[in-house]
């Protein structure tokens, strides 16, 4: 107990931080910052939101390109204190910001600049321009959400969950947004239209375009087309299950309801269909490998 306490003592953790590099110390903070839009996006956003930071904090870093051997950080002059100053701004704005829609979504992106900053002069922050990409990412996706008219989607939605039942033996009728079963019906309008789905879909292929670019263009093209088609359909099994979940007699079928239309039972449907893209951008790749050992 004794020697514990005195290798956690003052000195010792002095000795300690001096004998970390600026390397270190630079992964140190990048960890920081992450930690800290986590926590103010947990704090104040809906678990939606927070996925999508989740995706492009995650796909920034892997898209990073591994830095040489012995690599360290030397900011510019200039670039040291601009860098600052972004993190300081980032602070200071960071949970007044968090309350708005749109501006919350640039937070990232800022942390970003000023870590690359931290990290490079500006005139050599090319091995970062992927990360600060996928960054700008959250920006563009929060605007899509914002400015997209849920109208058709809803209607599309409606139709495929018709399909899904009449393809599962249940006779169900679709007129426009509405679903009727016997019994009842559900309406198709704001989040359970699925957008949020389809832009996370979009997100993940975006990111896996990036960081394993398949042998052909046009093949990551038609990913990032598969994508949010997935999450269509993947979103329509979600409303196939509402849609009998509130028709059936569970006697807690009302609160099985509500968890799958909010927000955190939607996401295990996002994370399903993610799981089914990935595998299937895994199951390309390993053709596109097979066929070059067979030349």
């Amino acid at each position: 107990m004794k020697n514990s306490l005195q290798a956690m003592s003052l000195p010792a953790l002095i000795r300690r931080w001096h004998s970390l590099d600026d390397r270190n110390l630079w992964a140190l903070l990048v960890g920081l910052v992450a930690l800290y839009l986590m926590l103010i996006s947990m704090l104040t956003q809906p678990p939606d939101v927070v996925l999508n930071l989740v995706l492009v904090m995650g796909g920034a870093l892997l898209v990073l390109h591994d830095p040489p051997a012995g690599w360290q950080p030397r900011p510019g002059r200039i670039g040291r204190w601009v860098g600052v100053a972004l993190l300081v701004a980032m602070l200071w704005f960071g949970q007044r910001l968090m309350n708005s829609v749109f501006p919350s979504s640039l937070l990232p992106l800022l942390a970003g600049m000023a870590l690359a900053l931290l990290a490079a002069p500006a005139s050599k922050l090319r091995p970062f321009l992927p990360s600060l990409s996928v960054l700008a990412l959250l920006p563009v996706v929060r605007a899509v959400d914002s400015l997209t008219p849920l109208g058709p989607l809803s209607v599309a939605t409606a139709w495929l969950t018709q399909q899904i039942l009449m393809l599962g033996g249940t006779t169900a009728e679709q007129v426009g947004t509405l679903v009727k079963l016997q019994g009842g019906g559900v309406i198709v309008s704001g989040a359970c239209a699925g957008l949020n789905i389809l832009l996370q879909l979009l997100l993940v292929a975006v990111i896996f375009a990036m960081a394993f670019p398949m042998r052909h263009r046009w093949h990551n093209g038609l990913m990032i087309v598969v994508a949010p088609l997935i999450g269509m359909v993947v979103n329509g099994m979600r409303i196939t299950l509402l849609a009998l979940l509130i028709t059936s007699s569970l006697p807690n079928r009302q609160w099985w309801f509500d968890f799958f239309h909010d927000h955190w039972g939607s996401l295990l449907f996002s994370g399903l269909g993610m799981q089914l893209f990935v595998w299937l951008y895994l199951y390309w790749m390993a053709r596109q490998v097979a066929a070059l050992g067979t030349r």
